[in-house]
This record gives structure tokens, C-alpha cells and sequence, in this order.
């Protein structure tokens, strides 16, 4: 049976799902280089599949890290959340340290910094199977033009910066609130009760006990 785990990044409070079976791991939205990898190491866990909710930089940090200590990784992400990886102002760590003082954090350092792209990228609903769980990613543009959900067995869903609590945030560059009322939204409403949301930030909930949220 899979085991959950949650690393959030105390500094912009993201989270990264770790879920580990037989030995093997699915990475979820690596935020940060040392977290991650310490939860993993804790655990004997060996990253097998990194999936990306969407390209800002706290929810990719530690990206090339778990790839460099696992050089055999496969990362999954949108076409466009792989080409925003490559882009500091896109990938919103040219800004951080502004976004961070003005969220009552001022002096934290953030160094601007890019990615390498993934290994296998998608523009319509992609999925795959590891270690018996059903996989499904689907490309929801509008929060970022990479954004997507990510569902684990039809019971799971990876929700990255919509389903949050407080609403989703439609950050620029990038944002589309456009985008998000054509395509992300109906598909939001459509969410079945019972669903577990596993949000990028924030705690856990199950869909329809506390409201849809955005």
C-alpha cells in the first residue's frame, strides 16, 4: 500500500507529496533542495517519476537536485510548464524575493534561477501507470499557462495553486483569468465529492466537506 508523506517549505509554505511504495517514490512538486531530499533519504525512498503541477519556482526548486542525486528520474510537466522552467521571470524566481517581502518575509534571499525541461511533456490529458497506480495528468491553463492537475487512482488529486483554502491567485506573468473561465473552472465544478485534495498549498481536505474552493 502507498504512503503518503508532506514536506512544506516553510518559506513560501508549499508543499511537496512524496508517495512511496516498495522502495520507489512519486514526487510531487519538489519546492525546495534540501527538504525533499532529506524526507527521502529519511525514508529509503528512490525518486522513480517527478510530476509538476505548474513552473513557479516554489513548487520546482529542488527539481534539478532529486535529479542530480537520482540522475535516472523522469520529470512529467506540461509543454509549457517544461519551456517556463528554462525562464526566471516566467518561472516567477526573478520576483520572489519582492513576492516574499511583500507577504511579510522581507530580506529573505531567493536567487533567481532556471531548470532544465521534462523528460516527457503533454498538451492534452496524459497517463501512465506506476507501480499499479493510475496516473492521470490534465493541463488546466490559468493560474500559469503550464498549470495542471495530477490524479493518483481517481481517489487523489494534486491540485497545485487551485483548491487552495483562501482561492486561487492568478499571479503575473502568466496568468490568464481567461484562460481559467474557459477551461480550468468548468472542470474544477466538475470534481466529484469525495475527492482527496492534496493542494499546493495548505492543508488536505476532501472535496465537498469544506467547499470547492478555487
Amino acid at each position: 500500500m502507498a504512503e503518503l508523506a508532506v514536506w512544506t517549505d516553510p518559506l513560501s509554505g508549499s508543499n511537496c507529496y512524496l508517495v512511496g511504495e516498495g522502495g520507489g517514490c512519486l514526487v510531487v512538486d519538489p519546492n525546495d533542495p534540501r527538504g525533499p531530499l532529506s524526507a527521502l533519504e529519511e525514508r529509503g525512498w528512490t525518486p522513480e517519476l517527478i510530476l509538476l503541477t505548474h513552473e513557479h519556482c516554489d513548487h520546482m526548486a529542488g527539481l534539478e537536485a532529486v535529479r542530480a542525486r537520482w540522475p535516472g528520474v523522469k520529470t512529467v510537466a506540461t509543454a509549457a510548464c517544461s519551456a517556463n522552467l528554462g525562464n526566471a521571470r516566467l518561472n516567477m524566481s526573478a520576483m520572489m524575493e519582492v513576492y516574499l517581502a511583500f507577504h511579510g518575509k522581507p530580506g529573505a534571499a531567493y536567487p533567481p534561477f532556471t531548470c532544465g525541461g521534462a523528460d516527457i511533456t503533454y498538451t492534452k490529458p496524459y497517463e501512465t501507470v506506476w507501480r499499479g497506480h493510475r496516473i492521470r495528468c490534465v493541463p488546466l491553463p490559468g493560474h500559469t499557462p503550464g498549470s495542471a492537475a495530477v490524479f493518483l487512482d481517481g481517489t487523489d488529486l494534486f491540485s497545485g495553486d487551485y483548491l487552495l483554502a483562501e482561492g486561487t491567485v492568478l499571479r503575473l506573468p502568466g496568468g490568464s483569468p481567461e484562460e481559467y473561465e474557459r477551461t480550468t473552472r468548468p472542470f474544477l465544478e466538475g470534481l466529484p465529492h469525495g475527492l482527496a485534495i492534496r493542494p499546493g498549498h495548505g492543508e488536505g481536505y476532501i472535496l465537498g466537506e469544506r467547499g470547492r474552493g478555487e
